[in-house]
């Protein structure tokens, strides 16, 4: 019988792609109506899950063991994503999203380069634990909420519930957070608003 971890991060893969097809197949597939579109994806869902014939392992299965596991913000997000684009439910805000991946990208460079050893203090081990990186997380909820701000203190919450629970292999708490995917789009979302910011200043300067 699969093990629990297993089964929620195979789950976890399968919505993120059908997540991301359907972004990338979304206009050719609403011209055959929403109907069919739920029927589409629901059929990858399971072509993803179901064990192929000979060896028994899902397509989901390669796929973790090409990407790794995702973290529950990852699959948060695919899932927000995955409801509007299926059932037309409000999107997340552009102030939300835009402050969650400013969070992760500053998070990330503050996670990748000490956990590779540059440094000698490691903030990976902040995830086994910490009473600090608690803390730390409280008052950045906080400062969310008090900023208006709910998407950022319900994913905390979120990953928190998932790691009491131990939902994934992993016992760490950034696990459950951040991944490196959702950290790279993070950090190339940040990169991007950046420039168009600062071209949008010199453009502006040169009008005048």
């Amino acid at each position: 019988m699969i093990a629990l971890t297993d089964a929620f991060a195979l789950i976890t893969i399968a919505l993120a792609l059908c997540a991301g097809a359907l972004c990338l197949c979304g206009v050719e597939l609403r011209r055959l109506g929403k109907r069919w579109v739920k029927v589409w994806v629901l059929i990858l869902f399971m072509a993803l899950l179901v064990p192929l014939p000979g060896n028994g392992i899902p397509l989901a299965a390669y796929f973790r063991g090409l990407i790794g596991d995702l973290s529950i913000t990852f699959l948060a997000l695919g899932v927000l994503s995955l409801c509007h684009l299926l059932f037309g439910s409000a999107p997340v805000g552009k102030r939300e999203l835009t402050a969650l991946l400013v969070m992760v990208g500053a998070a990330a460079l503050l996670l990748y380069p000490t956990a590779l050893g540059l440094g000698d203090w490691d903030a990976y081990r902040l995830g086994w634990g910490s009473w600090w990186f608690m803390a730390a997380l409280l008052l950045v909820c906080g400062v969310s909420g008090w900023l208006g701000l709910r998407l950022l203190p319900a994913l905390v919450a979120l990953a928190l519930l998932a790691w009491s629970a131990g939902l994934m292999e992993s016992g760490n708490l950034w696990d459950y957070l951040m991944d490196p995917w959702l950290s790279a789009f993070a950090l190339g979302f940040v990169l991007i608003k950046s420039a168009q910011s600062f071209l949008k200043r010199i453009n502006n300067r040169s009008s005048h």
